[in-house]
């Protein structure tokens, strides 16, 4: 008999430290799945900014695209090794040169009567 209740004793002891245990470690899974939680929040917060910055860059991009469109003649490349000026879209060769028969100095002008 006193066999058996040494051998319920065990059992007893064993059962309480594997429920210690498993308690222990549900503790340790709970913490693991809040940090997780977290971790994934704030990548989620991290990439919602990289989208609202992708946005204002290209935002930014299309309007650096219409004043450089609508700027004088002078542009430059885009090398990052050099700035050197590059040809412009419209060149002043095409320009007459010829002397304009028009008075620069005149307030008004009549057109021309056919």
């Amino acid at each position: 008999m006193e066999v058996l209740m040494s051998a319920l004793s065990a059992m007893q002891d064993k059962t309480q430290h594997l429920e210690n245990s498993l308690s222990a470690e549900t503790r340790i899974k709970l913490d693991l799945f809040s940090a997780l939680g977290d971790a994934k929040r704030q990548l989620e917060i991290a990439q919602g900014q990289i989208h609202q910055r992708d946005q204002e860059i290209a935002e930014l991009k299309q309007k650096i695209a219409e004043v450089m469109a609508v700027m004088p003649s002078i542009s430059y490349s885009n090398d990052s090794s050099s700035l050197s000026p590059v040809t412009p879209h419209y060149s002043s060769k095409f320009m007459d040169n010829s002397p304009s028969s028009l008075d620069p100095n005149a307030s008004v002008y009549q057109p021309l009567k056919k």
